[in-house]
């Protein structure tokens, strides 16, 4: 699963090719924070347009009652999302990148003696730091039934997950990531490849639109298909446990707490 990430890019840098208008930093993004996505929308003179919207961290499916159903919602099981009812309608053409410089996951070890096992944060991230991950994402508008925003629309998202590679695909591709993800938890969120090149996994899931369940899940395997090799290219560190509140945040959440624990 992806619980937190970190989305923290000065006002100026590019994301994915697009220019990012105001400062965003945040570097323990929670489940119903408003966080940046990028979307790919097809033009009336034929061009394609690619942008940056801010949506709620949480998918909203337009049925949902209220905005409490969105913390539920934060990641999407890539395996089932063509076909379950919060996510199917997104699954056929919303789909959106959620960009991040990198995410937190804990390691769970069982501890003699203990009842609920030790949780040790580690820092997943690009090998270049300035570089950022992709998610594969879904979007969907909400209506806001009632209040003072009664009406407007609300964008919101979710992140796709997938089986953490094991132990004997780690193996076969030689690649000691991948060994550490396989034991750091069993799930993992599922990046995009980005080579800059039109048909690339981000640019070609941007700009998939599918007719039906079936044609829906062949585009969620097909980023799928290259995650494993996106994700052998980052690296893990151990950092601190502050990170475990979402009220600490900022740049020391990312200081290297000692790799007490090496994976």
């Amino acid at each position: 699963m992806c619980g937190r990430y970190v989305i923290a890019r000065a006002a100026g840098d590019l994301l994915a090719g697009v220019e990012l208008e105001e400062s965003c930093a945040d570097y323990n993004v929670a489940p119903t924070h408003t966080v940046p996505i990028i979307v790919d929308h097809a033009q009336e003179d034929g061009t394609r347009r690619r942008a940056i919207h801010p949506a709620r961290w949480g998918l909203l499916p337009r049925w949902a009652k209220d905005e409490t159903f969105s913390s539920r919602t934060f990641n999407a099981r890539s395996e089932t999302a063509a076909t379950k009812p919060a996510f199917r309608h997104a699954a056929a053409a919303q789909h959106c990148a959620i960009p991040a410089n990198g995410y937190y996951e804990w390691l769970r070890t069982e501890v003699p003696g203990r009842k609920t096992p030790e949780k040790t944060p580690y820092y997943v991230h690009p090998s270049a730091e300035e570089q950022s991950i992709y998610f594969a994402g879904l979007y969907d508008w909400w209506r806001i039934p009632s209040g003072p925003d009664e009406g407007q629309w609300l964008l919101s998202a979710t992140i796709l997950t997938m089986d953490s590679p094991s132990a004997e695909e780690a193996d076969t591709r030689n690649s000691e990531t991948l060994r550490q993800l396989s034991r750091l938890h069993d799930r993992l969120p599922v990046p995009l490849e980005t080579t800059g090149d039109p048909q690339d996994g981000l640019s070609t899931w941007l700009r998939t639109a599918a007719e039906g369940a079936e044609a829906a899940q062949r585009a969620i395997d097909a980023v799928r298909e290259r995650a494993y090799d996106v994700a052998a290219a980052w690296r893990l560190r151990e950092v601190g446990p502050a990170v475990g509140s979402p009220r600490n945040n900022g740049p020391e959440l990312l200081e290297p707490a000692g790799q007490r624990r090496l994976l």
